[in-house]
């Protein structure tokens, strides 16, 4: 009886001398080996170094790679002074002019605008080319700088004839001569009967259809700061 509690005595304190000290152990070795290291700090960065180059100290290889060399295009060629001139096509030279006859000479000054030089019996006398004065009005001359613009006339000519109404038919033909002055901004002054028809009804509504025109300024081109025209109206049976 007493052996065995001797037993029991020595198999229990076995037991709980290995649970102290055999179980430490193990943590003990778990924790790691400690280790000095030395901090060193990097390189500075430095710009613009292309990415891929070798810096200094870094363990890479100091051969370049070799560059591949791209592709160089071509100019196109292009053809020689002497190609372009021999495919051009070589323009005939035209004849030079004969000189006019004096049957031609003639002619020509026969068919020229009668509004060159002024006269009694010039009826178109500073009138451009290109006014359609029509069949109501006879000759027409204008005073002041040279006037070049035709539209601006053939506006102003149409404005009258749409307030004319002549009051008169006969069987004869009937001319009077109204004489007036545009300013630059449009306005009808010192609108007279320059010549009379003899027919009062007839003059005064040939006077009547310039005052009422109600013209446009005077163009810019003009240098002249009015323009004054004397205008024949007529009637034709």
């Amino acid at each position: 009886m007493n052996y065995a509690i001797i037993i029991s005595l020595v198999l229990h304190m076995s037991v709980f001398t290995y649970m102290l000290w055999g179980e430490k152990r193990p943590h003990q070795d778990a924790y790691p080996k400690i280790m000095s290291v030395d901090l060193v700090s990097l390189p500075p960065i430095s710009r613009g170094v292309p990415a891929g180059s070798v810096t200094p100290g870094s363990p890479q290889t100091t051969e370049a790679k070799p560059k591949t060399q791209s592709k160089v295009e071509q100019m196109p060629k292009t053809p020689h002074v002497a190609e372009v001139n021999k495919d051009k096509k070589t323009n005939p030279k035209k004849p030079a002019p004969k000189p006019p006859t004096n049957a031609e000479k003639a002619d020509n000054e026969k068919k020229t605008d009668k509004s060159a030089q002024p006269g009694d019996n010039e009826e178109r006398y500073g009138l451009p080319q290109g006014v359609d004065i029509g069949s109501e009005f006879g000759a027409v001359q204008l005073e002041g700088a040279s006037f070049e613009t035709p539209t601006y006339l053939n506006i102003l000519f149409g404005k009258i004839k749409y307030n004319w109404d002549n009051p008169i038919e006969g069987t004869e033909k009937i001319i009077c001569t109204i004489y007036f002055t545009i300013l630059r901004q449009g306005n009808v002054v010192d609108a007279i009967v320059e010549k009379s028809s003899g027919i009062a009804a007839f003059d005064q509504s040939a006077l009547r259809a310039v005052m009422s025109s109600s013209p446009p300024p005077l163009p810019l081109e003009y240098s002249g700061n009015q323009l004054g025209i004397h205008l024949q109206f007529q009637y034709q049976p």
